[in-house]
């Protein structure tokens, strides 16, 4: 892993991973007027999912949420999918898509649409920006107790957000619990461009 932070007990580690991402996106995939939408949505994401996952390593359910802005840049968390998330191995996957069909639904009142889930991916080398042999979590994951990342793998907080403006990106936060006091970290975050679901023709 390139670096790891001890993450904010109060304070979220991120609360503007737009500029943290800056330099990954000097190719203009991201218009001037989407990034602070797009920067408010990912921050209140990450802290989201930092308090979810900070009390203790292992052992919880990893379920997918959702959260969007709406119109006025209100921010709003989605519906959680009807699912048994505890013992339904396809619960994760359903809810993904029940999301992505709300939000496309919604589309003409949103203005940023934002999936969060949990994936395992090869554990990035200094200088990696791009992700690999990512797997998304289920949530029935939890019933293995403490699952250590096998060696060379890492886990990671993956989120999907799009913006009317027709730009959509990826964006992966690794974390981890380290020493003997198993301290919650967090690494660098990546972003590579993602497919367009919920304006696809902006």
């Amino acid at each position: 892993m390139s670096s790891w932070r001890a993450a904010g007990e109060i304070a979220p580690t991120y609360p503007h991973p737009m500029q943290t991402l800056t330099l990954m996106l000097m190719d203009g995939s991201v218009p001037r007027r989407a990034r602070g939408d797009m920067d408010a949505c990912l921050a209140a994401i990450l802290e989201g999912a930092e308090n979810n996952l900070r009390p203790e390593p292992g052992g919880r359910m990893l379920y997918p949420f959702g959260l969007v802005m709406d119109a006025d840049g209100v921010l709003r968390m989605a519906a959680q999918h009807d699912v048994d998330y505890a013992y339904d191995e396809t619960a994760t996957a359903a809810t993904l898509y029940h999301l992505a069909d709300d939000y496309r639904a919604r589309a003409a009142e949103l203005r940023c649409a934002t999936l969060a889930y949990y994936v395992r991916m090869k554990e990035p080398s200094p200088g990696d920006t791009t992700p690999v042999n990512v797997q998304i979590r289920r949530s029935t994951d939890w019933q293995n107790g403490t699952s250590e990342p096998p060696p060379g793998t890492v886990d990671a907080v993956a989120m999907e957000v799009e913006h009317q403006a027709g730009c959509a990106l990826a964006v992966f936060m690794p974390y981890a619990w380290q020493g003997p006091r198993q301290e919650f970290v967090v690494g660098d975050l990546m972003a590579v461009p993602a497919k367009r679901r919920i304006w696809p023709d902006s």
